[in-house]
């Protein structure tokens, strides 16, 4: 299971909430995540840049070692946090 942790963000001057995921480029769990963003978006997959729809992004992380991974996280605006944290429950996710 996918653990996510949310956090504060603002994208072109909209509140919004990032949820940070364990998930990794071409897993399984990406494939659930695009499902999320698509049913928040209302279908929309192409998103237009910039755009202040729920949207995935990729997120380096550092590991203590010096090296880094890629892992996923989906912003949506504030008022879409109660339905995205249900919909990646929905996914499998432990929400945090």
């Amino acid at each position: 299971m996918s653990t996510v942790t949310r956090g504060n963000d603002i994208i072109d001057g909209v509140p919004g909430v990032r949820f940070a995921t364990t998930a990794r480029p071409d897993s399984p769990e990406e494939q659930a995540l695009q499902r999320v963003q698509a049913t928040l978006s209302d279908g929309t997959t192409s998103l237009p840049d910039p755009t202040t729809l729920p949207q995935l992004a990729l997120q380096s992380v550092q590991v203590v070692d010096g090296t880094s991974y890629s892992v996923i996280t989906l912003w949506v605006p504030n008022a879409q946090e109660s339905e995205a944290a249900e919909a990646l429950r929905g996914e499998g996710f432990e929400v945090w």
